[in-house]
């Protein structure tokens, strides 16, 4: 019942968020405590739990709990980083809503209701994005998030029929002609939603429409979530699976990828704002999604699954970190944000550790990865492109970190930054030569005046007398380093925003090494990964048939084991998991 609890925790979370809307610290106080509830019930999620739902069975594994707890958790630290650099109001509800939607997707047995829901998760990031604006742009946006929304539902519901209508007869000279359609436009639906060139349009849209850290909404959570139920249609529909229409059909999603790989690292480089520069960078690293359901090898899963995990957590990272930079200094302008690394060296090192959490080094695990996808996804005349995508990557992040080692600007300058100091005062030589000048006193005046300075001046020294108890009892709080450090904390918010920006970095980090069990997790796969048997061959070749298991009413999924399958005990990834418990039966 641990799922249901993470189910129901969302959906209430999120009608209470919406209702709460009206009373701005309600509404604020509601929704971290359900994002935190919702982290906990994914932390405590047994892998082996069962449940149904109607006529809809869901099913958990290692992989399906660590990853809602992935989005979980960066759901609730860019909600606490909003705290600081201004409320997302609307991206609380849009989380959990997600949340919930991708839960069922990742976790139901039946093909049709993991299509449907990974389609519904996407509604909350459109209608969010979509809400009434009176400026031109933002009716675009809108326009185009519903657009996007519509072709993802038209997507999910075609490749889910092509995926359990088995025993139709295609009437075509060759029945891979559908199958390949499906690919193709649920491939599609993966490009449009993640951005990919050239469908980046709506993309770039949202960078300049002043989303902030709603970005991560729709250019991270939801791909990934949509992106991990189309990865196992296509295992489960293209291993093995001859045809000259697949073929041509995976050749188009290679273009794509290539193009998304080596543009969106180009365009990264050419714009001079924050947040289009963040755009494309997840724009670019989305090309790997693509590059696995091309791989049409088992062998992808795995390194598919990591990544996904990663992009998760070190995308939502780096959005926190444009967000955090963008209100540090008022601006999200290159030309304006010259020197900002020697005003705010925090989030300096937070961008350094994202970086090595989105490439990694030779070795690592993310780096194998992304090697891994690039070898099976792409011809092997073109597998220098992995390497030409990781240096225009290292290009722009050079170039941010370069921008921030110049000389300070005007605007850098004003900004508080995230040192350990109290804030900047204004004083007599800040003021404007207006309000210092000295307007003429009469004389009269000057002598009263002169004359309580003279008093004042008695009394001051008198307060001043030396006193050994008094000294010493008001003396030692001031000039503590605890009390300056406390002070520091009080009064520069920067430095809150930019500690959580860095513990994001730092887990997104964690992870990208294989730690937290995610070597073990992703190697478990999705439920439909599992309860999802490999289409028939529909080319007409003799294939030899793959054994499958009747269906029962077992507390664990009655499948026979795949490849995917881990078959002994992995270590748990959450706390309330059993010891014991198994991917499968």
């Amino acid at each position: 019942m641990t799922l249901i609890a993470f189910l129901a925790i969302c959906i209430a979370g999120m009608l209470l968020t919406l209702l709460a809307q009206p009373f701005a610290m309600l509404s604020r106080v509601v929704a971290i405590a359900s994002l935190g509830a919702a982290l906990a019930a994914a932390l405590l999620m047994n892998p082996n739990d069962s449940a149904t739902v109607g006529e809809v069975q869901l099913s958990t594994t290692w992989f399906v709990g660590f990853f809602l707890t992935a989005l979980a958790a960066s759901s609730l630290l860019l909600c606490l980083i909003g705290l600081v650099t201004g409320w997302p109001e609307r991206l609380a509800p849009a989380a959990l809503a997600t949340l919930a939607g991708i839960g069922v997707a990742i976790s139901s047995t039946d093909p049709t209701v993991a299509f449907v829901a990974a389609a519904a998760a996407t509604a909350p990031a459109a209608l969010a994005a979509s809400r009434v604006r009176s400026t031109p742009l933002g009716m675009t946006v809108g326009v185009a998030e519903l657009r996007t929304l519509g072709l993802v539902a038209v997507a999910s519901l075609l490749a889910a029929v092509t995926f359990v209508s088995t025993s139709i007869n295609w009437n075509s000279d060759d029945s891979t002609f559908v199958l390949a359609l499906a690919f193709l436009v649920l491939a599609g639906a993966v490009a449009v939603r993640s951005g990919a060139v050239p469908f980046h349009v709506p993309a770039a849209l949202l960078s300049r429409s002043g989303e902030g850290l709603g970005l991560v909404l729709s250019l991270v959570w939801i791909p990934t979530g949509f992106g991990l139920v189309a990865l196992s249609w296509s295992s489960a529909s293209f291993v093995g699976v001859p045809g000259d229409w697949l073929d041509r059909a995976v050749l188009a999603v290679q273009v794509v990828a290539v193009a998304t790989l080596i543009l969106g690292a180009v365009g990264a480089m050419l714009h001079d704002e924050i947040e289009e520069i963040v755009v494309y960078s997840i724009v670019q690293d989305a090309g790997f999604i693509l590059l696995a359901l091309t791989a049409r090898s088992e062998d992808a899963a795995s390194p598919a699954r990591l990544w996904l995990l990663v992009f998760v957590i070190a995308k939502s990272a780096l959005v926190a970190w444009a967000a955090a930079v963008s209100w540090t200094f008022e601006s999200s302008s290159l030309g304006d944000l010259r020197g900002w690394l020697r005003r705010a060296p925090i989030l300096g090192l937070a961008l350094v550790v994202i970086v090595a959490a989105t490439l990694g080094w030779p070795g690592s695990p993310v780096f194998e990865a992304r090697d891994t996808l690039v070898q099976l996804g792409l011809p092997d005349s073109v597998h220098f492109l992995g390497t030409a995508a990781i240096l225009l990557s290292l290009a722009y992040y050079v170039r941010l970190l370069a921008v921030g080692l110049m000389t300070p600007t005007a605007t850098v300058r004003r900004a508080e930054g995230d040192w350990l100091h109290r804030p900047h005062r204004p004083n007599v030589a800040d003021e404007t030569p207006e309000a210092a000048t000295i307007e003429p006193v009469p004389a009269d005046a000057a002598a009263e005046a002169a004359t309580a300075s003279i008093v004042q001046a008695d009394s001051d020294a008198a307060a001043s007398t030396p006193n050994p108890d008094e000294g010493a009892r008001h003396r030692r709080p001031r000039f503590s380093v605890r009390h300056r450090i406390g002070v520091a904390w009080r009064l520069n918010r920067p430095i809150q925003a930019s500690l959580l920006v860095l513990a994001t970095a730092a887990i997104a980090a964690v992870v990208a090494c294989g730690g937290f069990g995610t070597s073990d997790a992703s190697q478990s796969g999705i439920t439909l990964d599992q309860a999802a048997a490999p289409l028939p061959n529909p080319s007409g070749i003799d294939v030899e048939p793959q054994p499958t298991a009747e269906p029962s009413a077992g507390p664990t999924l009655p499948l026979a084991p795949s490849p995917t399958q881990v078959a002994s005990p992995a270590p748990s990834a959450s706390a309330g998991a059993s010891p014991a418990a198994t991917t499968g039966d």
